[in-house]
């Protein structure tokens, strides 16, 4: 009998898992909920220290709930009614929606215990018709979900490896400490031009930095950004019935965006129009043509994807169009400590090795995916004891498609990104927390 739930995670992931469980559950249940950061309803993502920080999404697609889409628009009507639901409101006040939800709900279900534990999971044993949970003491669950979120990057590629030590090189982009350390220095650069680039350009800007700023990366693609289009969009073109190979879907694509060109439609409605079908395309390419999407169209895509606000992206541009901000396009050898910072070895196919130097180095990389290279104790526990192992292209845990992974345990979010590709955002993960609770819940 399932009586108590561990959750491993106190991000977007987890907790949306705890506000399906609490609205579900028509029995007694302790759910005993982990999260090293005690961050627990907000994680990396919703805790930011800025406000300029802002959801990529609209408020009108952020609802915690797929079955209530109005949720957030409406607890933004009552506590912030400055805002529309067509606005990309601060990350930091979604965060405060989430806890505000989770308070609240938890006092509606009093069929359901919850233990925040601000512990690291070390190890998770097999105990009968049980799991031992360990910190720093045991706790027994019958089903576990593992919510883990995003992890740091992986360190760039690099002959050198004595940067990573330095107190100027920041893995975590969203470190408190960088703020202060950033204003110390003239020269700045940061590794990597998607999304999590354009937070910390909005931070400069906020914290009026004058000094110069180097972005670089290997394609030196930026994110689009969001516009209000009024352009008629394309109709919908993805048969959901229907099996693509990656050069169908690629062919079918490049047709809608030479359509929507010759009739005046709104381009970026041909790559809105494919998301509520991403997921079974991707579950239907073979291995091979996801390797090969990885290799030569995952950055185009994540541009097309994955957009930025409007104005977001005019202080990118305002910075780079006064020259205050350089934009490289390099692969990076080498970085080399010196004692003026650092020495960046980079080259591309128009140049030969060129130098950068620098003082500060930030990595916005991106999330590192392949949990061979985690050195989190619990994941490396589990891989040991043969408990998850990463998915066939690296991108995750391998999983099926509902998060399964074995007899009783169970992952949610960014795991499944090597599953199902769109499984980072909140309108993916609050519908697999849904579908997830009935299985956590049910003997």
């Amino acid at each position: 009998m399932t009586n108590a739930i561990g959750i491993v995670g106190g991000g977007i992931s987890g907790t949306l898992s705890v506000l399906q469980i609490i609205k579900q559950s028509k029995k007694p249940l302790s759910i005993y909920w982990f999260d090293t950061q005690n961050k627990f309803c907000k994680g990396y993502a919703y805790n930011t220290f800025d406000e300029g920080h802002l959801l990529n999404v609209r408020a009108s697609n952020m609802s915690v709930f797929p079955d209530e889409p109005h949720h957030f628009v409406n607890w933004l009507n009552i506590h912030h009614p400055k805002y529309s639901p067509k606005d990309f409101v601060p990350r930091k006040l979604f965060g405060d929606y989430v806890l505000h939800t989770f308070e609240l709900l938890k006092k509606s279900n009093a069929l359901i215990t919850i233990h925040q534990i601000a512990e690291e999971v070390k190890s998770i044993k097999k105990i009968g018709d049980c799991f031992e949970m360990n910190t720093h003491q045991n706790y027994q669950v019958q089903k576990i979900i593992l919510g883990f979120g995003n992890f740091l990057p992986a360190h760039p590629r690099s002959v050198s490896k004595e940067f990573i030590s330095s107190k100027n090189y920041f893995q975590n982009a969203f470190n408190v400490q960088l703020t202060n350390q950033i204003q110390l220095h003239n020269n700045i650069t940061i590794i990597g031009s998607g999304l999590t680039m354009i937070d910390v350009i909005v931070s400069l800007s906020h914290f009026n930095y004058k000094g110069k700023i180097n972005v670089i990366s290997p394609h030196a693609y930026i994110p689009q950004a969001h516009q209000e289009n009024p352009l008629p969009s394309v109709e919908p073109f993805v048969n959901q019935n229907q099996a693509y190979t990656l050069l169908e879907i690629l062919s079918l694509v490049n047709k809608q965006l030479k359509k929507a060109k010759k009739e005046n439609l709104n381009l970026h409605s041909v790559v809105d129009s494919m998301r509520p079908f991403l997921q079974n395309l991707w579950l239907n390419f073979s291995i091979e043509e996801k390797k090969q999407f990885l290799r030569h169209l995952r950055h185009k895509w994540g541009v097309a994807r994955h957009r930025a606000p409007s104005q977001s992206m005019a202080i990118f541009n305002t910075l780079k169009s006064s020259n205050q901000l350089q934009l490289i396009k390099g692969r990076i050898s080498d970085i080399k400590l010196q004692t003026f910072g650092f020495e960046i070895f980079y080259s591309n196919n128009q140049t030969e090795q060129q130098t950068l130097h620098t003082q500060l180095i930030i990595n916005c990389t991106g999330p590192e995916s392949d949990y061979s290279q985690l050195k989190s104790p619990l994941i490396q526990d589990l891989i040991n004891n043969q408990i998850i192992s990463h998915d066939s292209i690296k991108y995750g845990i391998n999983a099926q498609k509902d998060g399964y992974i074995t007899n009783n345990i169970y992952t949610i979010g960014p795991p499944l990104k090597g599953i199902l590709w769109e499984s980072v955002a909140v309108p993916e993960i609050r519908v697999q927390a849904q579908e997830l609770a009935p299985k956590i819940i049910c003997d």
